[in-house]
């Protein structure tokens, strides 16, 4: 009796031994058998953790395009979403690892601003593509991979605000001739005063965009300084529908781990048994 209980729970545990791992994949690169084994081999050298049984996630251009049409004007076919994603919940902080050989326009930077506008400030991500790619459809990958392991939908008004962001950053890099860290810094340091101080007025933030870029040597046009603000203030204005995510991750993180769990039920159990077995 003892060794089947084992047997299960040992079983159970190499089921779920992932949880809290997701991978995501574009559906042009699911469907190409050596493209897929890339990614998954890239993937499984980026961390600790066995991804054999891992959930793997298809992002279909349908589903960028429902967000990025309205964003970026980009609009994609099934034979472009190439760039993957991998998300680990087992992290307190937010990390970010991006495959800078293949993933040529955002920064690991780029990607935690504007995850952070979405209210995510933890997990692992691991960013890549088969093929060079642009890399701002792949935050919609992960929002999916983020979806799927806390449970619940990311509204899409605050997928909108993050891909704004996320777009205006690798816009930013081509126009002003500055590094994806000099932009992303830019962005992070004017996010952080207008959150600390509760500033949604496009004039205020225009002021601290300004007195931002001098501080860090960033020459901006006034259009520049109006699209910043405008998009900081948008990311503001859904700050509010980003509550449930953070409450979500925060009890993802931090409760008792699923493995865990089964293995204190399954003991129970056992013990319970035992002590039938024993009268």
């Amino acid at each position: 009796m003892r060794y089947i209980l084992l047997a299960l729970i040992l079983s159970i545990l190499f089921v779920y031994g992932a949880s809290g791992l997701s991978i995501t994949i574009g559906e042009t690169t699911y469907k190409n058998p050596e493209y897929k084994k890339a990614m998954m081999d890239y993937f499984q050298s980026k961390t600790d953790k066995s991804i054999k049984d891992v959930n793997i996630e298809v992002i279909r251009a349908q589903d960028v395009n429902r967000i990025s049409e309205n964003v970026t004007g980009e609009v994609y076919n099934q034979g472009q979403i190439f760039s993957c994603a991998m998300v680990d919940l087992d992290h307190d902080n937010l990390t970010i690892i991006v495959d800078q050989s293949k993933i040529k326009n955002v920064t690991p930077q780029m990607y935690a601003n504007s995850l952070k506008s979405a209210g995510i400030e933890r997990g692992y991500v691991v960013v890549s593509s088969p093929l060079p790619a642009s890399g701002e459809a792949t935050l919609l990958g992960i929002f999916r991979s983020y979806e799927t392991l806390i449970g619940a939908k990311i509204p899409d008004e605050v997928k909108m605000a993050s891909l704004k962001e996320i777009h205006l950053q690798t816009r930013l890099v081509n126009e002003t001739g500055e590094s994806g860290d000099s932009i992303a810094q830019l962005i992070s340091e004017v996010k952080n005063r207008t959150e600390f101080e509760n500033i949604n007025d496009t004039h205020k933030i225009k002021q601290i965009v300004s007195n931002t870029a001098d501080k860090l040597d960033i020459n901006l046009t006034s259009t520049q300084i109006e699209d910043i603000s405008q998009v900081i203030a948008n990311s503001q204005k859904v700050h509010g529908l980003t509550t449930n995510i953070k409450k979500r991750l925060e009890k993802e993180t931090h409760g008792p781990r699923l493995e865990d769990q089964l293995y204190s039920w399954l003991q129970s159990r056992y013990d319970y048994l035992i002590s039938l077995l024993s009268t």
